[in-house]
């Protein structure tokens, strides 16, 4: 009895701290996870480097190691982005840790937005962020952020983006997300409803969150070719899928959360389903039409 009160009790305060101010996030490159590489901060104007610090601080009001990791990583974040038209920021499913090389279908659809952009004579960033660490708090953080329980991690990201446009006002930002990182994405837009220089598009949303819409957002629940599973909570399905994998058989529709849980439909990517080039096409068109001189 003593041990599982001790066990409930140390799961109670990780909740907590989960709950109130995860660890901040990291962008990084998003094709293989690596840390940003950027020259040294001493670079940057003084006025920027105190503005970093200045944001961070209102975020982590307590904490100077949190407020020096956040604040560098702003930094970091504005020196790759200084001769940049568009960021084009990916937010993964799962826990929020997985590069885009990991996400081998979403990379395909990620290519194929920065190579029109591209060829829109556009300057192209393409980052990941990651939202959450490999520890039981990181953990039951991101268990919170996907149930949209917490606004913790939304927060920070809006935050990194209010300073960026503080120092780069025209950059563009695009976020796109597939799976439980749609809410965090999605949340965003939320708390930014009113930032006509951010966008989202959004690939399988969980069943339990009810997405917000405004017109610079795209949100699918499907592929083209059957309902997702994941997004519509269609548990008869995935249960099927599931037990014919036990047996070897490959489902009819192919989709899986978190890797190995099959989840028909869940599954998205450039290449196999017109309905998602034709939607983000369209999208780009609408929004991306050209890109102004960085310089202006």
């Amino acid at each position: 009895m003593f041990v599982a009160l001790v066990i409930l009790g140390v799961i109670g305060v990780v909740v907590v701290l989960a709950w109130q101010m995860p660890e901040p996030g990291l962008m990084r490159q998003a094709r293989n996870g690596l840390s940003l590489l950027t020259g040294a901060p001493t670079n940057i104007p003084q006025p920027i480097r105190e503005d970093a610090l200045a944001m961070a601080k209102t975020l982590h009001r307590h904490d100077r190691v949190k407020q020096l990791r956040l604040a560098s990583d702003m930094l970091a974040t504005y020196q790759t982005l200084e001769n940049t038209n568009i960021l084009v920021l990916f937010n993964s499913g799962g826990y929020g840790w997985t590069s885009l090389d990991k996400a081998s279908g979403y990379a395909t659809i990620i290519n194929a937005i920065e190579s029109h952009l591209v060829s829109k004579k556009c300057s192209v960033s393409v980052l990941s962020y990651q939202r959450a660490f490999r520890s039981l708090r990181g953990y039951i953080s991101e268990i919170l952020n996907a149930g949209a329980k917490s606004i913790a991690k939304p927060s920070e990201l809006a935050l990194r983006l209010r300073f960026l446009w503080n120092h780069l006002p025209n950059l563009k930002v695009l976020l796109t997300a597939e799976s439980n990182g749609t809410v965090m994405s999605n949340q965003v837009m939320r708390l930014m409803a009113d930032e006509s220089r951010l966008f989202s598009i959004e690939f399988g949303p969980p069943f339990w969150y009810k997405a917000y819409q405004n017109g610079r957002i795209m949100n699918l629940r499907s592929n083209g070719t059957v309902p997702d599973a994941f997004s519509y909570g269609h548990w008869r399905r995935a249960i099927m899928a599931n037990i014919a994998a036990i047996f070897g058989r490959n489902p009819k529709a192919p989709g899986n959360v978190l890797l190995y849980i099959g989840a028909p439909g869940h599954d998205y990517n450039w290449h196999d389903y017109p309905l998602i080039r034709e939607k983000v096409l369209a999208f780009l068109a609408k929004h991306f039409d050209t890109c102004k001189d960085i310089s202006e």
